[in-house]
């Protein structure tokens, strides 16, 4: 009588399991490295959607307050403005929204229509008429322009045996100015 093809030996049932082992001993490092990625660029969308709306909070703030100052960088309107933009309030208590953001890191730019163009260039503080120091004569700007400067805000993505370092986030508002 023949074998029956149906039924494997037992020494081909152990050479199964251990190619299964091998087979799994390669691909759980590379699942869990998938995981580990997704997790990390999903936390660094969550960070710029968050600071995203911190800012244009804080641009809307700004846009609609009269009588600021923009080229006193000690305003109170200004200072109440970096403060909720960090920490959601305008007493700048609590924790910040996200970890690492400090006032520090707002730059606020007030900027004007150029004259005679559709331009936009950033307002200066000067003496003249046509500048944004409303305290020597000048006017409110057209717009108020909110980021975390040219190098964005530095977010460390964390990951095994791998340095990526910092990735800067550009975040940046622009809200046209109502108040006068």
């Amino acid at each position: 009588m023949g074998r029956n093809p149906k039924f494997k030996s037992i020494s081909g049932l152990k050479k199964t399991r251990g190619q299964a082992a091998v087979e799994m001993a390669f691909l759980v490092p590379l699942l869990m490295l998938l995981l580990f990625g997704v997790f990390q660029i999903a936390r660094v969308f969550y960070l710029y959607h968050t600071l995203q709306k911190a800012v244009r909070g804080g641009a809307g703030l700004l846009a609609r307050t009269s009588g600021v100052n923009y080229c006193d960088l000690g305003d109170p309107n200004l200072l109440a403005v970096e403060n909720f933009i960090v920490f959601g309030n305008l007493q700048g208590v609590g924790s910040p929204i996200v970890q690492g953001l400090t006032p520090d890191l707002i730059q606020i730019i007030p900027e004007r229509i150029q004259t005679g163009s559709t331009a936009v260039a950033a307002c200066l503080c000067t003496s003249d008429a046509d500048s944004c120091d409303v305290t020597n004569g000048g006017r409110a700007p057209d717009f108020v322009t909110i980021n975390f400067g040219p190098a964005g805000f530095p977010v460390l993505v964390p990951f095994p045996y791998m340095n990526f370092g910092a990735i800067p986030l550009k975040v940046s508002v622009r809200m046209p100015v109502t108040s006068s």
